[in-house]
């Protein structure tokens, strides 16, 4: 069974055994009823709000600032395949490792090392034989991903690449 983490806790708050959130996921991830696993241990959520971006936990049997305390910092995971992903949807961590097509140039750039989040979009580290290059995972850049093939396909600019000039 592999665990994805799709959070953290990052506090308690209020005295009433609340715990404050970290989200990885898609911001209605958290759900009423879902049962998450914090630390290895299982979870009831038994309710959620959104609070100044961040998201206020209630978990069946914390009912406590000092029940909630040994929470904070933990990673809240999930089975993957209680991930809710529908046919054709993948975690961004899926893509590590795939080949990375660049139509402009139209051959194969290198590999998808990891992927950057930031407030104005996700960011592709493509590892090339020049270097990394940091190319944004969004229209019109993003073009694609083949997932049988495990291939993202990529539309650069000049310049974008490493001693690209």
């Amino acid at each position: 069974m592999a665990l994805i983490e799709c959070g953290r806790i990052l506090n308690t708050h209020g005295v009433r055994g609340e715990v404050k959130a970290e989200n990885y996921c898609d911001p209605g991830f958290f759900q009423k009823g879902m049962t998450l696993r914090i630390g290895g241990a299982p979870f009831l959520v038994e309710a959620v709000r959104e609070h100044k971006g961040f998201f206020l936990l209630t978990l069946k049997g914390v009912e406590t600032v000092e029940q909630a305390l040994p929470l904070k910092g933990k990673p809240i995971t999930l089975p993957r395949e209680e991930m809710g992903l529908k046919p054709g949807e993948y975690l961004y961590q899926d893509l590590y490792g795939f080949l990375v097509y660049d139509l402009r140039l139209e051959k194969i750039i290198g590999t998808l090392k990891d992927v950057l989040e930031r407030p104005a979009s996700m960011i592709y580290v493509v590892e090339t034989p020049a270097g990394q290059a940091l190319i944004p995972a969004v229209a019109p850049f993003s073009q694609g991903v083949d997932l049988e093939k495990q291939r993202i396909t990529l539309r650069t600019i000049p310049g974008m690449l490493p001693n690209e000039n």
